[in-house]
């Protein structure tokens, strides 16, 4: 098992290691205010994330929710994994979870 983490860049911020039912719980405690009181546009690199299944899909709809009001439609997800991108197509998340390349 591989622990998730979270590291803030000027660019905004990049996960690493496994998002799963297992790490998540942790990282979503980790993460609460992170991505709040910001202003324009905030990255999250997940170019460094090495496994997902649903729950690291779930905890960036959280992210999402988490920022509407602050950083809005303006959080945007880069880097993310294959494997992740299908499970964000599987569950018609394309529209919500803005990516960038």
């Amino acid at each position: 098992m591989s622990d998730a983490r979270l590291e803030r860049t000027e660019a905004g911020i990049r996960v690493t290691g496994e998002l799963t039912l297992v790490t998540v719980p942790d990282l979503w405690r980790e993460s609460r205010g992170l991505l709040q009181g910001g202003s324009g546009p905030c990255r999250v690199d997940l170019s460094g994330v090495t496994r997902s299944d649903s729950a690291g899909v779930a905890l960036l709809v959280g992210w999402m929710k988490d920022c509407a009001g602050t950083h809005g439609d303006h959080l945007i997800f880069t880097g993310m994994p294959e494997r992740m991108r299908a499970l964000v197509a599987v569950s018609d998340l394309e529209d919500v979870l803005r990516q960038e390349a």
